[in-house]
């Protein structure tokens, strides 16, 4: 999100030359507008003309006289109020809008419902074109008519079309059927929640290849989707007077949870459309959280988990800040509690880690603390895990490396391990790691990834956004599935045989062009194969998909007996991560708990491998 929150200056330029591209005569007749007193009750400009059927107003740059009432007051909340027009005065076109925000610092004391008339700028606010319609300027309010009630403008069904919520700019709605809720990772800093008229959202790329139909899913999304804001510009808000209930274990907002009575007046911020709420949300049910992995058959689990930059600092209980992770030594032991607790419940006799701190295998490592600190939790019959060291005193150059864990009671090792630290990978995508194992029968090499992110930061060339949905960085990505599949291909291990278990964040979502490239080498999406419900391993900008992937060769693919997500962090609030309450020491009393919930912002998978393959186990290539 734009920590501006409401982009300034305003883009005035931009949207009056958009607006320059209205036809000849689509501009409404104004009354002529002197610099005199105001007086009630005489011409004025309707609120349904300024805003115009488009999404700019055809009168930029004009000074107005507008005569409404006030249907809404923000204070130094948002710095105006708003108005809507007078009862009966509405026009019959069903696309213009009947309220405006004003932008006026000073405070008004009048009423709701009073009738004022001022005078003012029209403006379009923001980046163009996804601009708000506003009055800004103001030169002189003066009461009108004294108060009436008014009653916000009921909203059920969003349009079929983002162009659609246009009509309702301005106005002050209220919307009583329970929406889902399907983002809340603005919540902490901005006090923003993303809900859903049509239930979770998902990933365009996750659902279709880049191309028309994912186009055509994200105009859906973005026409049924709203973000619920508190109606303030402060970042970190040290109260959210908006929630019905405080944000705690108990309450935990997750993804999923129905929010119903919400009302406030529509706007466009950041490019979204916002509901700045001018009262509580009325209730929420919260969607609970799952208590345990899911199941999946099978004489071995397998899974996959990246850890959220676990550093341990110098690994003595000093070195802190780190250059990722917690910040100090406290903040270190609680994100490990988090951390081991969500290992020990995954029981996993593999586990393929994402990053952890590249800064070797000896005793005072992050791996080796983080294995120490598992077997200690699982205690002398359980915590027999150990960790692959393929040599060396790391691997690449990065800050941030891949792992693998095991326990060595269940599986063995088989040979050394090999890496890949040819470019794409090293200053790009992380070096894989990929390890042979031996368990019963069953003879298969585990790979653990971590591609480039989809940040954008030194992006060059093919490097750069495409605007195809798949972010920064895809050409890179590309670049290292294929060499993946080629180093694999070569058979690095000399193992004689191609069972390959490919695990790990690839930061692309199921259709995009790494996860298509590998299924057009044989690698078969097991989760995908295996799981009934939609899979999602991260929420971004209200938005599900996977960027956590499990990739098996075909000869593998028959061993497989089951394979799923245990969401306890892609669909929890940042509230509950271990760093959230360096800020704030009552969050750390009210949110905190050493449970496996936000442990991460990833969510772990786990894969069942039978030690004996299933003739007509489903084996379907990644897309």
């Amino acid at each position: 999100m734009n920590p501006m929150r409401f982009p300034l200056p305003f883009a005035l330029l931009a949207a009056a030359l958009l607006a320059g591209c209205q036809p000849p005569g689509d501009t409404p007749d104004v009354p002529v507008v002197g610099d005199g007193a105001l007086v009630c009750a005489q011409p004025a400009t309707p609120i349904h003309a300024l805003q115009g059927e488009q999404a700019l107003s055809p009168m930029v740059g004009a000074t107005v006289e507008v005569e409404a009432r006030i249907s809404a007051k923000f204070g130094d909340g948002l710095g105006g109020f708003a108005l809507v027009s007078e009862p009966g005065s509405e026009d019959a076109e069903a696309a213009t809008s009947e309220g405006v925000f004003v932008r006026h610092p000073e405070r008004i004391e009048w009423p709701l419902g009073t009738r004022v008339r001022l005078r003012a700028t029209v403006a379009e606010l923001g980046a163009a074109p996804d601009t708000q319609t506003a009055l800004i300027e103001v030169r002189g309010v003066v009461e009108c008519a004294k108060p009436v009630p008014l009653q916000p403008r009921p909203v059920d069904v969003a349009g079929a079309e983002a162009l659609h919520w246009e009509r309702f700019e301005g106005e002050r709605i209220r919307i009583e059927r329970p929406l889902s809720l399907v983002g809340n990772d603005d919540l902490l800093r901005n006090g923003a929640l993303v809900v859903s008229f049509d239930g979770r959202d998902f990933m365009p790329t996750e659902r279709h290849p880049p191309g028309p139909e994912a186009r055509a899913l994200d105009a859906a999304n973005r026409a049924t989707r709203l973000v619920l804001d508190d109606a303030r510009l402060d970042e970190f808000p040290k109260k959210f007077w908006h929630l019905p209930q405080a944000l705690t274990p108990e309450s935990a907002y997750r993804v999923d949870s129905q929010v119903s009575g919400i009302e406030g007046v529509l706007e466009q911020r950041d490019g979204e459309y916002r509901l700045q709420l001018v009262a509580p949300i009325a209730a929420v049910t919260h969607a609970p959280r799952p208590a345990a992995p899911p199941e999946v058959d099978g004489d071995l689990r397998v899974a996959s988990f990246n850890v959220l930059n676990y550093f341990n600092g110098d690994g003595l209980g000093g070195g802190f800040p780190t250059a990722r992770g917690a910040r100090n030594a406290d903040a270190f032991q609680r994100q490990g509690a988090k951390i081991i607790a969500a290992l020990d419940a995954l029981d996993a006799d593999i586990v393929a880690l994402m990053e952890v701190e590249n800064d070797g295998f000896g005793e005072h490592s992050a791996l080796a603390d983080l294995v120490r600190s598992l077997n200690r939790k699982r205690g002398k019959q359980r915590g027999d895990y150990a960790f692959v060291n393929p040599g060396g005193e790391r691997i690449g150059d990065g800050e941030i490396m891949v792992a693998l864990i095991y326990r060595s009671s269940r599986v063995q090792p088989l040979g050394a391990a090999a890496t890949h630290q040819q470019p794409p990978f090293g200053q790009g995508s992380r070096a894989p790691l990929a390890q042979r194992f031996q368990a019963g029968s069953l003879d298969f090499v585990v790979v653990a990834n971590h591609f480039k992110s989809k940040g954008c930061s030194e992006a060059r060339g093919g490097d750069q956004d495409q605007e195809d949905g798949q972010g920064c960085y895809n050409a890179t990505r590309t670049d290292s599935a294929r060499a993946l599949a080629d180093w694999l291909a070569s058979d690095p291990l000399h193992a004689g045989h191609d069972r390959v278990l490919l695990l790990g964040d690839l930061n692309a979502y199921g259709n995009e062009d790494p996860l298509r490239l590998l299924g057009s080498r044989g690698y078969i999406d097991v989760v995908a194969a295996h799981s009934s419900e939609p899979a999602y391993s991260y929420v971004y900008g209200g938005a599900s998909g996977r960027l956590d992937h499990a990739l098996a060769s075909a000869t593998l693919a028959a061993h497989v007996g089951g394979a799923g997500e245990w969401h306890i962090n892609a669909d929890e609030s940042a509230g509950f991560e271990y760093t959230q309450p360096d800020y704030d020491r009552r969050a750390l009393k009210r949110r905190y708990r050493p449970d496996p919930y936000r442990s991460s912002d990833h969510d772990p998978l786990l894969v069942g491998l039978r030690f004996a393959p299933t003739v007509d186990a489903a084996a379907t290539p990644a897309n």
